[in-house]
């Protein structure tokens, strides 16, 4: 039976990624004191993740259990990444959530990395799925599903970053072998395994208040998000989870995303916390207190001799983690 104060977590990482997956579930636990979260943390067998020292950065919380698991999707199955985005094959293991918990877990929050919870998730947690496997939050105005999907416009395209997924049905509904098999059908289709979750389950999923998956565009200038100001607005006052898809990363020097602060606030909650940006270089940290205050000509003309070919802009969109 579903516990509403026990929250099984799952969080897939790497090496390179194990600090972020840090600060993120110190700012779960900081925020959620009156949940406990049975958290599960899923590695590569081929790589070995710091267990110590993130073990050491949620001792404080006493809301939480922590177990790791190693696990490398099979060898012999397609998993298609973008190499013009910033995935990694670690995306891939929350399709095998179903053997990361026992048999008595009916329902599991997913969480990527590069996500810091600001808020209580209580609500988010206990939500009625009404019988949905996934609960998720669209990409307002994405057109993916329609342009590579055969989706409808109505349909929608989910961020999978953040996921409540109802486990009790996805292993009745062999959801996993489902995405599998539309990866193995349509490889010319998916870029990664947020395309075939969305071609697959867009009709089995709640959508969710936007609150609870605040991706970058909210925050970006002029918006690039086909919704009224108002909403916009909104969203960013009652955030609850930001996540800082896309390239620039809170982590790195020049990012300027509005609420990067918050990511240094939870890192000094960690092991971590005496971490240098490596772009945080002299010409960077002249970069960022020049580059506002100059005339665009200017920038252009300096640009060559102070920096090479770097791009001006102190945030560059790309792609990202879901």
């Amino acid at each position: 039976m579903k516990q509403p104060n026990v929250v099984p977590t799952l969080i897939c990482t790497d090496a390179a990624y194990v600090q972020h997956s840090a600060v993120c579930l110190a700012s779960l636990l900081a925020n959620n004191p009156e949940l406990f979260f049975a958290i599960v943390v899923v590695g590569r067998i081929t790589e070995r993740l710091d267990e110590d020292r993130l073990r050491r950065s949620l001792a404080h919380f006493p809301n939480h259990s922590l177990e790791f698991r190693q696990f490398s999707p099979p060898a012999d199955q397609l998993f298609p990444l973008n190499p013009q985005a910033h995935y990694t094959i670690d995306t891939y293991s929350r399709l095998w959530i179903g053997e990361f918990f026992s048999d008595d877990v009916e329902r599991v929050l997913y969480l990527d990395g590069d996500i810091v919870v600001v808020g209580g998730i209580a609500e988010l947690w206990n939500y009625d799925l009404e019988g949905n496997l996934l609960g998720t939050v669209d990409i307002p105005g994405s057109d993916r599903g329609v342009e590579r999907l055969g989706m409808r416009r109505e349909d929608g395209y989910f961020n999978a970053g953040m996921l409540v997924v109802d486990l009790a049905r996805w292993r009745e509904t062999g959801a996993k072998q489902r995405v599998l098999d539309y990866i193995n059908a349509n490889p010319d289709r998916v870029l990664y395994d947020q395309d075939a979750l969305n071609a697959c389950f867009h009709d089995c999923r709640k959508r969710l208040d936007y609150k609870w998956n605040v991706i970058s565009p909210f925050y970006d200038r002029p918006m690039p998000l086909p919704l009224v100001d108002t909403e916009i607005e909104r969203v960013r006052h009652e955030a609850r989870i930001i996540h800082y898809n896309g390239a620039s990363k809170p982590w790195d020097y020049l990012c300027n995303h509005p609420r990067r602060g918050e990511y240094a606030k939870y890192l000094k909650m960690t092991e971590w916390r005496d971490f240098v940006p490596a772009d945080r270089t002299l010409a960077n940290r002249l970069r960022k207190v020049i580059a506002p205050i100059l005339p665009k000509r200017v920038k252009s003309a300096l640009k060559a001799i102070l920096f090479g070919s770097v791009d001006t802009n102190l945030a560059p969109r790309a792609g990202g983690r879901s």
